[in-house]
């Protein structure tokens, strides 16, 4: 029993030896040598990394950019995708403005009926007629009576003197000059022709105004052929 409680003790002293024992730090020269290694190792991963943005001494040319042809093609894009853009966006004007232009020519023989309705003639001006020789400019002779006639005063801001057979908005009145005359959405007078008894003709040439008469284009108040 002695035996086996000295063996024990003698076993424990191994261990708690063992384990208190702190390892032989290397010589200076060879942890230095380590550590020079590992930093190497260290420095040689970190620059082998080609998408590292910290590398040191990073050529130009691994850095991510366009080239000319990939700018040139863009560029072209854009300019096919601008210019779809500004067409789509002047046919909705173009279109915009006929609609305007038919629902103005509509209004105003409209007036001319209500006119004729009380007067038992419409406004009379046969001065200018929807031929192959035309221009807008010449118009405004007979758009002025239309308007002095269908408005009741010689601008739109003047109190009327007559019946007022029509309200027209700001945007339809050319109000630089007295009287005043209705305008297309293009900027031009509407077209005026009646002789007093025959129903009147009321047009636009939409915009034309040199080049010929292309009554395809115009908008009338009578039926195309």
């Amino acid at each position: 029993m002695n035996e086996l409680l000295f063996a024990f003790g003698n076993l424990r002293s191994e261990v708690m030896v063992i384990t208190m024992t702190k390892p032989t730090p290397l010589p200076f020269h060879q942890n230095k040598k380590t550590f020079h290694a590992k930093s190497a190792t260290f420095a040689k991963d970190f620059s082998d990394q080609k998408n590292n943005p910290f590398r040191p001494l990073r050529p130009l040319c691994e850095q991510s950019a366009f080239t000319l042809i990939e700018l040139l093609a863009v560029i072209t894009i854009i300019g096919i995708l601008a210019g779809l853009t500004l067409g789509a966006a002047g046919a909705v004007r173009r279109h915009g403005a006929t609609s305007t232009a038919k629902a103005e020519v509509a209004a105003l023989q409209a007036a001319c009926d209500r006119f004729f309705a009380d007067n038992n003639s419409y406004p009379n001006n046969s001065a200018v007629n929807p031929s192959s020789s035309f221009a807008p400019t010449g118009y405004t002779a007979a758009g002025q009576a239309l308007f002095t006639n269908l408005v009741g005063s010689a601008t739109l801001t003047a109190a009327p003197t007559t019946k007022r057979y029509l309200e027209p908005k700001p945007a339809m009145v050319y109000t630089n000059g007295t009287p005043n005359y209705f305008v297309d959405p293009w900027g031009y007078a509407y077209g005026y022709n009646s002789d007093g008894t025959n129903a009147p003709l009321i047009w636009s040439t939409a915009g034309q105004t040199t080049g010929g008469a292309n009554t395809n284009k115009w908008i009338t108040s009578w039926p195309k052929m």
